[in-house]
C-alpha cells in the first residue's frame, strides 16, 4: 500500500499550482476533539487514514472538491465556506456507520466502518456508485485523477 502522506502532498503539490483551498494541518487535540463530537451525534470516529490527511491539511477544496476538516472555514476574501465534518455529519441523514468525509460534484465520499471500506455515494439518492479499498485508492482516483490530467 502506497504512504499516504506521499499521496497526498505529491497531490497537494500539483493543486497548489492552482486555485486550490489547502488548509494548515490540524493538531491531535482538533482531530480528538472533532471525534468526541462526532460522537456526540452518534456518528463514528474520523478514520485513521482520513486523520493522515487532516494532519496534512486539516481539510481542502479544489476543483469541485470538498474534503472536511475538524472546523468549518471561512475565506476571507470571496467569503467562500468549507463546512466541518460534524455539521456535515448532523444535517445527513446516513446509517450511523457511515461517516461522510468528503464531497465531489453531486457525491459523497464516505467510510464505511461495517465494511472497512471508503464509499462513493450519489449524493441526492444516496445509491453506492464505487468502492475504493483505501483512502489512498479514493484519493487517487478522485482528486488525483482531476490533478494530474
Amino acid at each position: 500500500m502506497e504512504n499516504i502522506k506521499t499521496v497526498i502532498t505529491a497531490i497537494f503539490d500539483e493543486i497548489a499550482k492552482t486555485e486550490a483551498f489547502i488548509l494548515r494541518p490540524a493538531t491531535d487535540d482538533e482531530i480528538k476533539k472533532c471525534n468526541s463530537d462526532l460522537n456526540d451525534i452518534g456518528c463514528i470516529a474520523i478514520p485513521e487514514e482520513y486523520a493522515e490527511l487532516l494532519k496534512i491539511s486539516n481539510g481542502f477544496s479544489w476543483n469541485g472538491f470538498e474534503f472536511f476538516g475538524t472546523y468549518q472555514v471561512r475565506e476571507k476574501s470571496s467569503g467562500y465556506i468549507l463546512n466541518d465534518i460534524v455539521s456535515v455529519n448532523e444535517s445527513e441523514s446516513f446509517d450511523e456507520n457511515i461517516l461522510i468525509l468528503a464531497t465531489g460534484d453531486e457525491d459523497y465520499y464516505v467510510y464505511d466502518a461495517v465494511n472497512k471500506k471508503y464509499r462513493c455515494f450519489d449524493r441526492l439518492i444516496k445509491c453506492d456508485i464505487v468502492d475504493f479499498e483505501s483512502f489512498v485508492d479514493m484519493i487517487k482516483e478522485t482528486v488525483g485523477k482531476r490533478a494530474f490530467d
